[in-house]
Formats: structure tokens, C-alpha cells, sequence
């Protein structure tokens, strides 16, 4: 369990050794992670470990580095990676943290006033994979009582009282004016992300079932509602990238702008990946690495000539070709005469005729000859009718 030594997780420390204590948890782990933002954090740890002595109660300790920008995002972000690593060497099933109903309402409000759609007012999941949050249902007021009740002592953070940050402002200034309206806001607001969670939950499941081999069906998306569309995009985006954060909303409206264009169209995502609509799907893949225009590989005459990458490329004949010949990426103006096919096309008509995708057709390399004429294509094991070649690659010989 991740343990700073204030309040909330001090009081999850107190259930969970209780729940040991009653045989209803195999054993309980203590982390304490030290992200080193404040004089004096290092003094935390001796709380910490005063209070899992007291309870009999493994203390492990992890000092992050914290990137600088958004201190709080970067801190959680060293946290959490710091508590998975630290669970996977103890083999520890699940981690839990201290989060209460107070987080909840705080992180709502948040999101609100970024104009967050169902998922982000959805708030704090109770489960997130292996991370638990048992406390998420009781308020701070619950919370203090227990310590009270049990003589636990807890350290008070000098940074939750900073108006530097803007969830301390909504704590201090705007909970207490909704709470002199509504005195069980949090409740209020904890109930509206668990509704939201649902209808999320169930629209994500529906986006999901459009999205096959990493691509959706245009048809299929403009049949649903918008809701649908933009879960089946961030579906995508998952299942390319890994990631479950990092695409924005303005992202997801680009791509789903792209849904009625009639030609092939692409929009730039995050992370080195990109959006393309082209025959009937919507796909989201890395952006291609290009066969760059001017890396070209001179090749002379017959024999083997080693290629920039390592791979030897051996040319015994090329009958109707002007020696040097090159390799390197396709450029404008290319033209390609296909064997066993009558005349000659431009290169990238034939490649798009062929329904080659676009992010194969930009990291294609290619032989050529000084007149744009393509001999050779050995990603997609064609040649050409005039010029024509007998070549081969190999790998380098150690």
C-alpha cells in the first residue's frame, strides 16, 4: 500500500492491518515514496516508520526523481510507478491507496472546469486493474474519527494548504461555499461519478465491439451515436499506442472529422502516431518512417553492393536499364512498368490501384535507374516488365 504518513493513508494502514490481524489478508506491505519537492520530506519517513512499527507492518522506502511542468501530474505518475515496481518484487497482488469520497468530489469539480466528458467526471475508479482503493466511499470526517478512535498519529503535508495549486483552492475556497449550499456535496458529487462511471462503462463496450484487427468500419462508426464514434476512437488509440491517457479531445474531433471525407485523409495524433481514413476504415498506426528523398545507395554495376542498412544487395542483370542504378525511396515523378501487365504507371497510382496503405508506401525502398524507372520492389516482391532485373538481398556475412 502506498503510505505517505498523512491522514487518509495512515487510516487505510490502521484497516488493513486490521484486516490481517483477523486473517482476512495474507500480509500487508507498506510503501513510502519520497519525491523530494519540500525541505524536511525526508523526516516523513520516520513517521512512517514509527506508525508501521506500531502495527507490525513492513516499511519499504523509494526516492523519486520528479520531472519539472505539472509537479503534481509528474509526481504521481514517479508514484505510482514507484508502488507497481515495488509490488512486482514483493509479488503483491494488489496496491492499495488512501483515497476517500473528499478526493472524489475535489477531482469532479476539477475535471468540470476542464470541461471533462463522462469519463473524467466518472472521477476516481474504485479499481484500476491491480490498483485498489478501498476508502474511496468514506469522508475525511470518517477518516479522522478512526485515527481519533485509535490513537494513530498522522503528519499534516505544509503543500496541501498552498494556493499554488489549484485542487488546494477547490478543497479550501470551493467545496466549503457548495457545502454552505448542499451540505452533502461530496456525497452528491461521489454519486454523479458513480452513474457516470456506468454510462461510460457501457458506451466504451459498445465503441469496442466496432473496433476489429486494430480497425473500424466507417460505415459502421456513422451509424452510431457521436458517443459511440468517439469511444471506438479511443479505442484504437489504445490498442496502437498501449496507453490509456494521451489523446485529447481535440485529437479524438480531428479523427472523427476525417469520417466523411470521400478521398484518403490522415490527422497527426500524439506520440509519433497518426489517424488514416482511406477504402471504408479508420485505422490509428505509428506515423511511418519515410525512405528518406535523398538516401540514395549508388549501384554502379553487376555484383554486390552493401546497403546502408547492412543488407547486401546482389545485381547479376539488369537488360534494358541504364547503369548506375539506385536504391532508395520512392520520389515524384517515379513510373513503374508491372511484369506480365501491359505499359507503364505512374508509381504511385499503381501503389494506391494496388490498395497498398499509405505508411507502407512511405517507408518502401526501391530500385531504380537514373530515368525515375522502377526495376524493383522487394517489400512487395514485384518487378518490372522493361527495364528488368535479376537481383536478390542478402543478409551482410558476419
Amino acid at each position: 500500500m502506498a503510505l505517505s504518513g498523512g491522514a487518509d493513508s495512515t487510516a487505510l494502514l490502521g484497516a488493513l492491518a486490521e484486516l490481517r490481524d483477523a486473517g482476512e489478508l495474507k500480509e500487508v506491505l507498506a510503501l513510502h515514496v519520497d519525491h523530494g519537492l519540500r525541505a524536511g520530506s525526508a523526516r516523513d519517513a520516520d513517521a512512517c516508520a514509527a506508525v508501521c512499527a506500531r502495527l507490525g507492518v513492513e516499511l519499504r522506502l523509494a526516492k523519486v526523481l520528479v520531472a519539472p511542468g505539472n509537479v503534481q501530474s509528474a509526481a504521481r505518475k514517479v508514484r505510482y510507478a514507484a508502488l507497481r515496481r515495488e509490488a512486482i518484487l514483493a509479488g503483491s497482488t494488489l496496491v492499495a491507496t488512501g483515497h476517500t469520497r473528499d478526493d472524489q468530489a475535489e477531482t469532479v469539480l476539477l475535471r468540470l472546469l476542464r470541461g471533462s466528458g463522462a469519463r473524467g467526471l466518472a472521477g476516481i475508479p474504485p479499481r484500476r486493474g491491480t490498483i485498489v482503493r478501498p476508502l474511496i466511499d468514506r469522508s475525511r470526517a470518517e477518516i479522522l474519527a478512526y485515527l481519533e478512535d485509535r490513537e494513530l498519529p498522522h503528519i499534516e503535508d505544509p503543500t496541501n494548504a498552498t494556493p499554488r495549486f489549484l485542487r488546494n483552492r477547490v478543497r479550501a475556497e470551493v467545496l466549503p461555499a457548495l457545502r454552505a449550499i448542499a451540505p452533502h456535496v461530496e456525497s452528491a458529487l461521489a454519486r454523479a461519478a458513480d452513474l457516470l462511471r456506468d454510462d461510460d462503462r457501457a458506451l466504451s463496450a459498445r465503441g469496442r465491439r466496432l473496433v476489429t484487427r486494430g480497425t473500424a468500419r466507417v460505415a459502421d462508426l456513422l451509424r452510431e451515436p457521436v458517443a459511440v464514434r468517439r469511444r471506438a476512437i479511443r479505442s484504437l488509440w489504445r490498442r496502437a499506442s498501449g496507453r490509456q491517457a494521451g489523446l485529447e479531445a481535440h485529437h479524438v474531433e480531428a479523427v472523427l472529422g476525417l469520417l466523411g471525407r470521400r478521398a484518403p485523409a490522415r490527422a497527426p495524433l500524439p506520440a509519433g502516431f497518426e489517424a488514416s481514413v482511406r477504402y471504408g476504415q479508420v485505422a490509428i498506426r505509428p506515423v511511418p518512417v519515410a525512405a528518406a528523398e535523398n538516401a540514395a545507395t549508388c549501384v554502379p554495376g553487376p555484383g554486390a553492393h552493401v546497403l546502408p542498412g547492412g543488407e547486401v544487395l546482389e545485381v547479376d542483370l539488369a537488360a534494358g536499364a541504364s547503369w548506375p542504378l539506385w536504391w532508395r525511396g520512392r520520389r515524384p515523378g517515379d513510373r513503374f512498368h508491372p511484369a506480365g501487365r501491359r505499359g507503364s504507371k505512374k508509381l504511385k497510382a499503381w501503389l494506391i490501384d494496388e490498395k497498398v496503405p499509405r505508411e507502407v508506401r512511405d517507408r518502401l525502398w526501391l530500385l531504380a535507374d537514373d530515368e525515375s524507372r522502377v526495376i524493383w520492389i522487394p517489400e512487395l516482391g514485384v518487378r518490372s516488365e522493361k527495364p528488368s532485373v535479376s537481383a536478390r538481398l542478402r543478409d551482410r556475412a558476419p
